[in-house]
């Protein structure tokens, strides 16, 4: 639920917005505040990202700050009459912003720019160990159902988090 006090505005990211994405997902993944230039890498996929027209990256921001991100992509599909489908990714909310509502709002808007686009389906995976953070219940909460069973094969690198749930649920 949206705090009172807290006002959230989720708008499409720029070119301009990569070092504050960086920062979000630096303090998600090493629970850094401490601002780092992108790579070179980084710099070159977040530009490959903002010319792909079928991919968004939202940010939430409050009071000017970025505390939210997602991003949707839109995929042509020639089932459901050639409606697009639409896929998730990245769904990531600063701790000291989380169950205030920014999520959900961030969520909402993606979903209304997916039915405008046509979509029929809207598709996300979330990691068995959200099942108790309660990104689950935001998931079902904007209409989300757990219908299917997902999969997944790391080809370079395993995410740190994943390894260590995986040595817990062993």
């Amino acid at each position: 639920m949206m705090d009172a006090a807290v006002t959230c505005t989720v708008r499409s990211a720029s070119a301009e917005d990569l070092p504050a994405a960086l920062a979000l997902h630096a303090r998600r993944e090493q629970g850094s505040d401490v601002p780092r230039s992108a790579s070179d890498q980084e710099r070159q996929t977040w530009m490959r990202m903002m010319r792909s027209e079928n991919l968004t990256v939202y940010l939430a921001e409050v009071n000017g700050q970025v505390v939210g991100t997602a991003t949707l992509i839109t995929m042509p599909n020639l089932t459901y009459d050639c409606a697009p489908t639409a896929f998730v990714e990245a769904v990531v909310v600063a701790e000291d912003h989380r169950r205030k509502g920014i999520a959900t709002a961030i969520m909402r808007r993606l979903l209304s720019d997916a039915r405008s686009a046509g979509c029929n389906k809207v598709q996300l995976l979330s990691h068995k160990r959200h099942g108790t953070d309660g990104a689950h219940r935001l998931y079902t909460s904007v209409g989300f159902e757990p219908e299917a069973e997902g999969f997944r094969l790391y080809l370079r690198q395993v995410p740190a988090a994943v390894q260590a749930a995986r040595r817990h649920n062993s």
